[in-house]
């Protein structure tokens, strides 16, 4: 698994039973789940902050 690294997080019961059903929803693992949303949250704030710089 390169480019991967284990992690332990503490998270709200509520949003683990969510993001554990929103996982099997769209056919994936927990774990897959979490990487994609949180790489999905990272480019929407790059993108936030490139179009505040850009003046937007």
């Amino acid at each position: 698994m390169d480019g991967f690294v284990q992690t332990n997080v503490r998270l709200p019961r509520g949003i683990v039973k969510w993001l554990k059903e929103e996982a099997r929803r769209n056919r994936r693992s927990y774990s897959a789940e979490v990487a994609i949303r949180l790489e999905r949250s990272r480019r929407e704030q790059e993108q936030r902050e490139r179009h505040a710089r850009e003046g937007g």
